[in-house]
Order: C-alpha cells, then structure tokens, then sequence
C-alpha cells in the first residue's frame, strides 16, 4: 500500500499568471511607460522651451522675438545663441608627399550668429566648396600634421568663406571649425 502512494503522480504545481497577475504586470508596464513619457516631456519642455507669444491688435498671435544684440532690454546682457552650418558631404582633396599621393578628408561647419549669415553660406555653398578645395589641395604633408598647420590652414579656410560673403553681399560669418580631419 505504501508503494501506491510513492507511484501515485505528485499533483502539479499550480501555475502563476491567472487573469489578476496578468492585470498587475499590465498596470506596472503602463505605468512605468506613462513616467517615461512624462519624464521625456519635461526634459524636452527644458531643452527646447516655447517662445512668448504676444496677442496683436489686429487678432493674430505672434511669437515675440528677444532683442538683437546691442538693445536696452531684458535680454541687452545675454549673447546671441550661436548657428552653426555643416559644410556636407566632407571636402576630400589629394596632395603629394614626395613620390605618395595622399588625400585629406575635412568636415567643417561654419559659425554665425546671424540667421541671415548661415543663409547665405547655404545660397554661396557651391562656390565656398570650390574655394575650399584649391584652397586645400597641394598642401605640405608635414605642415598638416601639426597643430600650427591645421591652425593656419583653418584661418585660411575661414578667411575664404569670408571673401566669398562679402563678395556676394552677404554678412559676415564669426568662425569655421574643422569638425574631423583626415590624411591617409
């Protein structure tokens, strides 16, 4: 008889997951989405506030632009946010090194604080990159390789980009940086 109980088949564990832990996982999963989402708007609430808005006379609303520099206002103390404008795809030219060919692959982007400069760049960028690339091509190997070197060629670069504004009327840019430079 005490052989019959050992063979009898032990019961089967009852199994978790009936209709209420079901309910609970989905009301955790919702919840923790909901404070991702809240959590996401604040951020961007933060990094990408909403401009003032000012009710005309005639009805419409309009966004109320800050000062430009230079004004007695709130904001006379406070810089312009800089612009920047990628010069892409990156500017690729090939030099000699003795009897090697090398090339040198740049990105740049162009500084403003005027929304009026970096349209300009964008309007001018054909004849910008043409400029750029004989203004890069046959460079010294060595001259590239230092700090000095990549320096004078950005204010080279830089001064190009000016000449090109003032020659075509548009208004000045602050600055270029060289965001990747490669020589292979």
């Amino acid at each position: 008889m005490a052989d019959a109980a050992d063979q009898a088949p032990a019961s089967a564990p009852k199994k978790g997951g009936g209709f209420g832990a079901k309910l609970i996982n989905g009301l955790g999963i919702f919840v923790l989405t909901l404070a991702a989402v809240v959590a996401g708007g604040y951020i961007n609430a933060k990094l990408h506030p909403l401009p003032e808005l000012k009710l005309g006379a005639d009805g419409k609303i309009t966004a109320v632009a800050p000062p430009a520099g230079g004004g007695h206002g709130e904001g006379a103390g406070q810089p312009q946010q800089a612009l920047f404008y990628a010069i892409d795809p990156p500017l690729v030219v090939n030099f000699e090194d003795g009897s090697v060919v090398r090339f040198l692959q740049i990105s740049m982007e162009i500084q403003a604080h005027e929304q009026k400069a970096i349209e300009s760049v964008q309007k001018n960028i054909p004849l910008i990159r043409n400029n750029l690339l004989l203004l890069m091509s046959n460079r010294n190997y060595q001259a590239l390789m230092s700090r000095e070197g990549k320096e004078k060629l950005r204010q080279e670069a830089l001064a190009e980009v000016r000449a090109v504004q003032k020659k075509e009327g548009g208004p000045d840019v602050d600055d270029l940086l060289f965001t990747s430079f490669v020589v292979q």
